[in-house]
């Protein structure tokens, strides 16, 4: 049961976390072409970046990136941040997909 309780009490700590939401995209740098998207945590996305890198795994990553990715390797991409979100505490998650989606047009 305890560990139940710490499993609830470490995921309403995370949900509380302030997380960087925003627009970016993964370049390749052999072909120029690259995958834009957005992300309500930015971090995230380096993080399975990081995943898919450690583990080999090109599936980790959108589908779209996945043949690139296992052509030119994982060395031959990055993670840019185009524009961050400024989030204020009232924005709801609807509020703020929709602003993202906003800015990923721009």
């Amino acid at each position: 049961m305890s560990t139940q309780l710490n499993r609830k009490e470490l995921i309403a700590q995370y949900k509380e976390l302030k997380h960087d939401a925003g627009v970016y995209r993964v370049v390749n740098h052999q072909t120029g072409r690259y995958f834009l998207s957005n992300s309500s945590d930015i971090n995230s996305i380096y993080n399975k970046f990081e995943f898919a890198k450690k583990v080999n795994s090109y599936d980790v990553m959108h589908k779209k990136l996945a043949n690139d990715m296992k052509q030119y390797g994982f060395d031959s991409f990055s993670i840019e941040v185009l524009e961050l979100l400024d989030i204020t505490p009232e924005m709801t998650n609807v509020e703020i997909q929709k602003d993202l989606k906003i800015l990923e047009a721009l």
